[in-house]
């Protein structure tokens, strides 16, 4: 009983020969510290890591919204509504290959 009152008490710290003591202290001290630091580094990673995932995902449907509107525009009724709209027909005669030695 008498050893945990001077555990509770510091007086382990002030007595003859505590330097070790207090090397062992500074050592639980710095280490804590190192993992305090670490943590909040892992923390900012992982919020990182989530907004990042957030903006793929709002990207992702950006990209599926744009394919699905050019798929649209590529579709030969469009195109054939566009060209009437600008007054151009389609070509009777199958284009010429021009080959080039």
């Amino acid at each position: 009983m008498n050893n945990l009152n001077k555990i509770i008490l510091g007086n382990f710290l002030i007595e003859k020969g505590s330097f070790k003591k207090w090397r062992f202290v500074t050592v639980l001290f710095i280490m804590a510290v190192i993992m305090i630091f670490s943590s909040h580094l892992v923390d900012k990673k992982i919020i990182s890591i989530a907004d990042i995932k957030y903006e793929i995902s709002i990207l992702e449907s950006e990209f599926l919204e744009n394919r699905k509107t050019v798929m649209r525009l590529r579709m030969e009724s469009n195109v054939l509504s566009f060209m009437k709209l600008k007054k151009i027909k389609s070509s009777i005669n199958p284009p010429n290959k021009i080959i080039v030695n």
